[in-house]
């Protein structure tokens, strides 16, 4: 399956058929608000259906490995429903899947249709119909990547419009006076350090688990280069550009000890469209040199023709009680927010 080769180059896509869906079922404003949980896809259809073809193949899409954590976590998790439970509770979920099998007029033809808003504002929902389950799971896989991607897409950009009903306005106002950059971080987000060259900020929780209280640590780092060439925007570049600025400015705990890069697990690189423009992404795994603390990262790296220099913009979670999956995806709705400032004079 190539459902990982193809995610990034649906993204771009699922920009527009976002913008373009209207609600489904009446005026947005009459739409009640989603509920489930961050990650969860509600799958209804009858029990034959889930045990078969098309079952197995959501299972196949969804359940892959979420990429570059530190253990496996799946894409999504996945929630079956008989469709006489599908009731007023379930269908403002968040994220549903609704799989018919009928012969009827609608069903002749194998289709897939991805809507949003049919009961709930910033609900993804999917219909897969067909006759027979050969036909109905080779259509869901047809646009494997595509669901993968959609439903991915739509959670991170819900984490982005969490973010922002409480953003931190004052750290927003001064990295773009600084840099001329805009990002849209949270309210509890604290400055690391500032640099003319390298900017770090903080965001320290605790969540609760077995009966106790755990730390669990965000941090984003902005930093900027000359472009000089395309070179820079290849991998190797950019894991020696992060290694030496992490080395140079993100002590770890120990005397001696610094952020680097995980070499053991391969990083994930994508070459992506951000605000228009040409961009990478990389993920992978982050390592304290020195210590044992370690964990995801997601850094994105675009080109500012303004200073005609390179923007990297990375986020790290470290939660060694947790699952990391929605620890990143909020990390990436963070980073993703990167856009120019209004006004890009920096300070001196």
């Amino acid at each position: 399956m190539q459902t990982q080769a193809n995610y990034s180059c649906i993204v771009f896509a699922l920009g527009l058929l976002f913008a373009s869906c209207g609600s489904q079922d009446g005026a947005r404003s009459a739409l009640t608000g989603k509920v489930g949980a961050a990650g969860e896809i509600v799958v209804v259809c009858d029990e034959g259906v889930w045990n078969g073809a098309p079952g197995d193949t959501l299972r196949a899409i969804f359940r892959q490995s979420f990429p570059v954590l530190p253990q496996y976590e799946p894409w999504f998790d996945l929630l079956h429903l008989d469709p006489e439970s599908f009731d007023r509770f379930w269908k403002p979920h968040r994220n549903i899947i609704v799989l018919e099998l009928a012969d009827r007029v609608d069903t002749q033809i194998p289709e897939v249709k991805i809507l949003k808003e049919k009961y709930a504002r910033e609900q993804l929902y999917v219909v897969g119909k067909a006759r027979e389950p050969a036909a109905l799971a080779e259509a869901l896989y047809a646009r494997s990547a595509e669901l993968l991607s959609a439903f991915h897409h739509i959670e991170v950009e819900r984490y982005r419009g969490l973010i922002a009903l409480s953003a931190n306005e004052v750290i927003r106002d001064e990295l773009g006076q600084r840099s001329g950059l805009e990002l849209t971080l949270p309210r509890d987000v604290r400055w690391a350090k500032k640099l003319p060259d390298f900017q770090w900020f903080d965001r320290q929780l605790t969540r609760m688990k077995g009966g106790d209280n755990h730390d669990v640590q965000q941090g984003f780092f902005v930093y900027r280069e000359p472009y000089t060439s395309e070179e820079q925007f290849s991998i190797q570049s950019r894991l020696r550009k992060r290694n030496e600025v992490l080395k140079n400015h993100v002590p770890g705990p120990t005397p001696r000890s610094y952020m680097t890069t995980e070499m053991r697990y391969t990083p994930s690189y994508e070459e992506v469209v951000h605000n228009g423009g040409f961009a990478s992404v990389l993920r992978g795994l982050w390592r304290i040199e020195g210590d044992y603390m370690g964990g995801p990262f997601y850094s994105l790296t675009v080109y500012d023709e303004r200073s005609a220099e390179l923007v990297t913009v990375e986020g790290y979670a470290y939660a060694p009680f947790f699952d990391k999956r929605e620890y990143m995806r909020e990390v990436e709705a963070i980073v993703r927010s990167l856009v120019w400032y209004d006004a890009p004079n920096p300070m001196p």
